[in-house]
């Protein structure tokens, strides 16, 4: 195998390899998207429920003291 070859078939694997880096963090990102997507989401969504929940009773509650009704 002549030299000239055997760099290109070296920066060949060299791209190849990166390649392969750059897919296998574009599948663990997609697959953090997708959790946080089912997973959080709904968690900080029903968080948010309960806490304007309590904002509403307590407002509720506050509202007959201050003659607001």
């Amino acid at each position: 195998m002549s030299d000239q070859r055997r760099m290109w078939q070296q920066r060949w694997e060299r791209g190849q390899s990166t390649l392969e880096y750059i897919l296998v963090v574009a599948a663990i990102l997609v697959a953090v998207l997708i959790a946080a997507n089912e997973v959080v989401k709904p968690a900080v969504k029903q968080t948010m429920d309960d806490s304007t929940n309590v904002m509403k009773d307590a407002t509720a509650k506050l509202k007959p003291k201050l003659g607001l009704e």
